[in-house]
């Protein structure tokens, strides 16, 4: 039995952690983000619930080519929401040079483990899309300010802390003062988003990103050791890389299963398919035990 809202072959509907969206992406250099019918459906599932203030937040699929997401609010304001992969392996980028010299380092059993991975739910978020203004996605990787995030999401994490936090602004003093200027600005400019949660803590929890802070949601759990912005944001040695890629693939492995307890909880109709990671290589690509990869991460106290 086929459901026509739904781009399985049969029901019940599945919710699968695992599966690759470049794998049902119809072109030949697959965009899952835009091209996958499924990554579309699982967002809507996702992310329509409860907002802190008691309303609902139901962003739903359209049939217009330019709308991935549509959310429709009390007032009947229309917002837009496009599909953005958070986590990077940078498989393919010339630049910045140490990063390239780094994965060319790789040993062929790491390079097996980190570059072109498939891309699954653990790794995915929405942003806000509105026309003629820069998107979080644009910023975090491609606009001068995505040499200070380098694609990653625990500074992108860090940046939205400082959005909703009263401290006294810290911005670095060196060359990427400006950088972090500009990804500031882009992120004040969607401050209504990240007004319909309140707070860090309950954008943290609706987005299933606990496993990036500290229990008290104070800090964030960074995958490289942080020093306030004073360098770009992508590895700069195989160690960095390995490093990253670890804790990366560890935090979509972690927020998957949080994705899939979420599922299985408000729809039990749906079955819920949630391989758990296993560190296989672990040993034999870092010389890492697995433990000792995961404790990469600091404080301040995905993939693609």
């Amino acid at each position: 039995m086929r459901d026509p809202k739904y781009p399985q072959k049969h029901l019940p509907r599945v919710f699968d952690t695992s599966f690759d969206y470049k794998t049902d992406t119809p072109r030949t250099r697959p965009d899952p983000d835009g091209g996958s019918p499924l990554l579309r459906w699982d967002h809507e599932l996702l992310w329509s619930k409860e907002l802190p203030s008691g309303d609902v937040f139901a962003p739903k699929v359209t049939t217009r080519q330019r709308e991935y997401l549509i959310f429709t609010d009390a007032n009947t304001d229309r917002y837009c929401y496009g599909s953005d992969a958070i986590t990077s392996s940078y498989t393919g980028r010339s630049r910045p040079a140490p990063l390239a010299n780094a994965m060319a380092d790789l040993s062929q059993c790491q390079k097996s483990r980190y570059l072109n991975p498939p891309y699954t739910i653990g790794s995915a978020m929405i942003w806000p899309v509105r026309k003629g203004q820069t998107t979080i996605n644009q910023a975090r990787g491609f606009d001068p300010s995505g040499r200070l995030i380098g694609d990653r999401m625990d500074l992108t994490l860090e940046c939205i802390r400082r959005h909703y936090s009263t401290e006294p602004e810290d911005p670095p003093a060196g060359a990427l003062k400006d950088a972090y200027r500009d990804f500031f600005a882009v992120i004040n400019s969607y401050k209504d988003f990240f007004a319909l949660f309140d707070g860090f803590k309950e954008f943290v929890n609706f987005f299933h990103f606990q496993d990036l802070v500290t229990p008290d949601n104070k800090a964030v759990r960074f995958y490289l050791d942080f020093n306030n912005f004073e360098r770009p944001g992508t590895p700069a040695t195989k160690d960095e890389y390995v490093t990253y890629r670890e804790a990366t693939l560890q935090f979509i492995a972690g927020r998957g299963r949080r994705m899939a307890e979420w599922v299985a909880e408000h729809h039990p109709e749906i079955e819920v398919h949630n391989p758990w990671w296993q560190p296989r290589q672990v040993m034999e690509c870092t010389g890492l035990r697995p433990r000792e990869v995961s404790g990469g991460h600091s404080s301040s106290e995905g993939d693609g």
